[in-house]
């Protein structure tokens, strides 16, 4: 990547190189698009007390006719309905298109969806059968398994060299949009809202067209990501992990029968790292 920089800075040219392929990683992580899928993004403030996300930003449809969908929220109650619709689009959205998934980049999404599930006690069930099934895709792990970059940063921000302008408006990092929010709650003035907004609109299209851009430098020995084929794997080493329980116990109680000193403390080490 420090290569790549330097190279960079010596004629301004971005670059970009396919790391090796692995299986389960990076562009392995990728499933193929559908017409249904939706580019997730949302927006919070931590400076209120117990943080408040207060936007829900989905983009659906192709790249040349984005449609846009926002779901705001400006306090308790409000946050666990806009996180109810939310959910509720998703669900529906993946009622008329089954093979659709929900992209979002980096891991603040998939934990905030579960943290609210659990917070306001609803939609348990809805996001654990969207997460049980694959439906949530981060972009993040995929660049970063699958990609190395001239940039200094792997944030969606810089990625953007690769595939949009660059950002216009007032509003173009998490942190401004905050600042903004945090002047909106003082001043209640609409146009604050709008700026926020349509920057979250921006980072939803940048996850669209981070998608695409990804598709086309996709490598050939890679293989679509399949929820079915990770759920085979997934019973594979579910398998393998209750066939080493059963030698670690029957090794356990072999250990407890011994006479010699030590060995009850030795039984009680066997499954030291898999607790830590």
């Amino acid at each position: 990547q420090a290569a790549l920089q330097v190279a960079r800075h010596k004629d301004g040219q971005n670059r970009h190189e396919i790391l090796p392929v692995e299986q389960g990683r990076g562009f392995c992580r990728m499933p193929k698009p559908d017409p249904g899928d939706l580019f997730f993004d949302m927006e919070g403030d931590p400076l209120i007390t117990g943080g408040l996300e207060y936007l829900f930003g989905f983009i659906s449809g192709p790249s040349s006719d984005p449609v846009f969908t926002a779901f705001w929220a400006h306090n308790r109650e409000e946050e666990k309905k806009a996180f109810e619709d939310a959910i509720d689009f998703i669900v529906e959205r993946l009622k008329q298109h089954p093979d659709a998934h929900v992209y979002h980049y980096a891991s603040y999404e998939a934990s905030a969806l579960k943290r609210l599930s659990i917070f306001h006690a609803t939609r348990e069930a809805e996001l654990d059968d969207l997460l049980r099934r694959k439906k949530l895709v981060d972009l993040y792990r995929v660049v970063g398994e699958g990609v190395r970059v001239s940039e200094p940063s792997y944030s969606i921000k810089n990625m953007e060299v690769f595939y949009m302008p660059k950002r216009e408006g007032e509003v173009k990092t998490a942190g401004q949009s905050v600042v903004v929010y945090e002047n909106w709650r003082k001043l209640q003035d609409a146009a604050l809202l709008t700026e926020i907004e349509d920057y979250n609109r921006v980072d939803c299209v940048s996850t669209l067209l981070l998608r695409d851009w990804l598709i086309t430098i996709r490598p050939a020995a890679a293989v679509w990501f399949s929820a079915a084929e990770a759920a085979a794997q997934e019973d594979e080493k579910a398998e393998g992990r209750q066939a080493a329980e059963l030698r670690t116990a029957q090794m356990y109680q072999a250990l407890l029968r011994c006479e010699t000193p030590g060995t009850a403390t030795l039984a009680d080490l066997l499954e030291f790292h898999r607790r830590g």
